[in-house]
């Protein structure tokens, strides 16, 4: 009886530790310290159970990174055109610039930048919560693509960037989607190439479909990214120039928005380097009835 009380405590003491390390861990998890770590001691259930409590934490301290980056990200992007805003309204009221029409301008054009950004910021928010409508209907992607084609075309052509166009003559590629979505899909992925595409570059619109795909790529010439930067292109607010020159770009997130409308479609979309010297966006969709 001796003995197996006393085999009966080590036992006791060797279940209950672990159990005490998990709560303690899971207390300090609560107050928000997503640092901690409980010790794997273990290949049992309770090893088990420590390993995923780890893996929670990491999640948890990932999750909690990128709400500080993002909210930083915001407030950088939000800042500008506010303090643009600022600078020249005051200097209107005191006199030191007249309201011509160039600083009206200049004025309607942060307006129009920071409606945009907030914009964009409440379609992520509504895809992030579901509640991004979608009326899907079968549709024919090449007349939306040719759309999209004929708007940007002489934006292209202004900045001397001649583009160049494979798709099939006569030929539907017909998928179940939202029109208005799959319209500001290709848009944006039109937009980022006219921003980032150098003037006198080009531009080439590749479409080819089988029995259960659409694909669409649009390739460009130079800058190109790197593969790592590549992988990033559909990050939130992610750009690749360091600098976050308000010039030569948005605000970094009609790319996601691309990634967002393409996953509901139930397609894929990527970012490759491109034949041309710059970067290449690869959309798959389903054909419709697949």
């Amino acid at each position: 009886m001796i003995l197996a009380t006393v085999l009966s405590l080590l036992m006791a003491r060797r279940l209950v530790r672990p159990l005490d390390d998990l709560a303690r861990a899971t207390h300090q998890l609560a107050a928000g310290r997503f640092a901690v770590r409980v010790p794997v001691t273990s290949r049992d259930e309770l090893g088990q159970l420590a390993g995923d409590f780890n893996s929670l934490a990491v999640s948890l301290e990932n999750n909690e990174q990128n709400r500080r980056l993002w909210v930083a990200d915001i407030s950088h992007e939000l800042r500008t055109p506010l303090a643009i805003l600022r600078g020249e309204t005051e200097a209107l009221q005191d006199g030191i610039r007249l309201p011509t029409p160039e600083t009206i301008n200049s004025l309607h054009g942060e307006v129009l930048h920071l409606s945009r950004l907030v914009d964009d910021l409440y379609q992520l928010s509504l895809s992030d919560v579901g509640a991004l409508t979608y009326r899907k209907t079968n549709l024919d992607l090449v007349e939306v693509l040719l759309e999209v084609m004929v708007l940007y075309y002489p934006k292209f052509i202004d900045k001397g960037i001649v583009v160049t166009a494979d798709i099939p003559a006569g030929v539907a590629a017909m998928v179940f989607g939202d029109k208005e979505r799959l319209h500001q899909l290709f848009s944006n992925v039109f937009d980022n190439a006219l921003k980032y595409t150098d003037a006198g570059g080009n531009a080439q619109v590749v479409m080819h479909q089988d029995e259960s795909r659409v694909v669409v790529l649009l390739k460009d010439s130079a800058p190109g990214v790197s593969t790592v930067e590549s992988e990033r292109l559909f990050d939130r607010l992610y750009r690749v120039e360091s600098s976050r020159n308000r010039l030569s770009g948005g605000a970094g997130l009609g790319l996601a928005i691309c990634r967002t409308i393409v996953e509901a479609h139930g397609g894929s979309i990527a970012a490759q380097p491109s034949p041309l010297g710059g970067v290449m966006i690869h959309i798959e969709l389903p054909r419709a009835g697949r």
